[in-house]
């Protein structure tokens, strides 16, 4: 779609049109795009059902559309030439998309990680380490944002250059989990935020199995690091499956009640990542291209300087395994007193992660 006057007009009606769909009682996503695919557009549905144009936002006398293009969303109907085309193999994709940040990250390939809230923090770390093998090597990162393995994968994904797209369970202009409130932040900054929801719709229940699909479609390979027997990323897998998506996962721990849906997979022929440096051998035998140069020069332009100035001596003390206190102010050349409230302020930031036993680790 053009970027002129009259484009802007017919993209704005397309938009008004499709969101009156959206909250029309009775019909589904799945029935909007049947009347879209029938009719041609939006507005032309919105025509057939005898229906004015009223969508005018909850609990708004005005339309709230330019409100949110000032706050800086992107919101792209189903019918523009700018949706991803991948959701349009969904039976019931979302009729209008709402965007923050770099929307180049929907037309790259991507590998999708998802995995159980409760983690484990042997699953954070090895989800989190595949985030940054797989943005180095210029794959971007599908996630949900959620707590554990979901959190975990975005930070990897940022600390590797910032290919991350998280696919939200809210509106825009909710932040869920509140914890993951730098996350959020982060991720707009850097990778894309992606919501089928209005903008100040709150995290419902049923919003995350929703999602979902989304998820599975934006990717090219479904990867499960921990998942339980009930966890919500095997609704991830089952929507990649009917999309012919790859299936890999991550051999977990038999005693470990979080992975015993994972290893199901496995046993279901699920391809086995054995550990997260595996994952680039396991995509290259899929056929999934790889740009490991364009990802360390992304690297190399200044992931670290994400962490503010003040931190970064005490961030560069950490690695991927727990350190004591004593050990970052060693290395870090300073007092025990100035690491501590260091990493206190890292761990805030989602740059550090406290372990038991008073370490942390990046």
């Amino acid at each position: 779609m053009g970027t002129g006057v009259g484009d802007r007009r017919e993209e704005a009606a397309e938009i008004r049109a499709l969101l009156t769909l959206m909250i029309r009682p009775g019909l589904s996503d799945r029935g909007v795009k049947d009347l879209v695919e029938s009719c041609g557009s939006g507005v032309r549905a919105l025509r057939s059902l005898g229906v004015q144009t009223d969508f005018l936002g909850p609990e708004s006398d005005d339309p709230p559309l330019d409100d949110w293009v000032r706050r800086g969303y992107q919101i792209v109907p189903m019918t523009s030439v700018r949706y991803p085309a991948a959701l349009l193999q969904l039976t019931d994709p979302p009729p209008i998309l709402f965007l923050d940040g770099a929307t180049e990250f929907l037309e790259s390939e991507a590998v999708a990680i998802v995995g159980s809230r409760k983690a484990t923090e042997g699953g954070r770390r090895a989800a989190e380490t595949m985030g940054r093998v797989l943005s180095e090597a210029g794959l971007t990162v599908v996630s949900g944002m959620a707590l554990g393995i979901d959190g975990a994968a975005h930070r990897g994904a940022l600390l590797g250059g910032g290919r991350t797209v998280a696919v939200l369970g809210s509106g825009l202009q909710v932040v869920y989990p509140a914890g993951h409130r730098r996350l959020s932040h982060d991720i707009r900054q850097s990778g894309l935020l992606v919501s089928e929801f209005l903008p100040n719709q709150p995290a419902l229940r049923h919003h995350f199995p929703k999602r979902n699909r989304i998820i599975a479609a934006l990717a090219a390979a479904v990867v499960v690091v921990e998942a339980g027997e009930r966890s919500g990323a095997l609704i991830t897998v089952d929507h990649g499956l009917d999309l012919g998506r790859e299936v890999l996962a991550v051999p977990g721990a038999v005693e470990n009640p979080q992975a015993r849906g994972s290893n199901a997979l496995l046993r279901d022929g699920a391809r086995a990542i054995p550990d997260p440096e595996a994952i680039l051998d396991e995509l290259r035998a899929l056929g999934i291209a790889l740009d490991v140069c364009s990802g360390k020069r992304r690297l190399e332009k200044g992931t670290a300087h994400a962490v503010p100035a003040g931190l970064r001596r005490i961030w560069g003390a950490l690695s991927t395994e727990p350190r004591g206190v004593g050990d970052v102010a060693h290395s870090a050349e300073i007092s025990v007193a100035e690491a501590m409230a260091g990493l206190s302020a890292l761990e805030l930031g989602g740059w550090a992660r406290q372990c038991p036993g008073m370490r942390y680790r990046r």
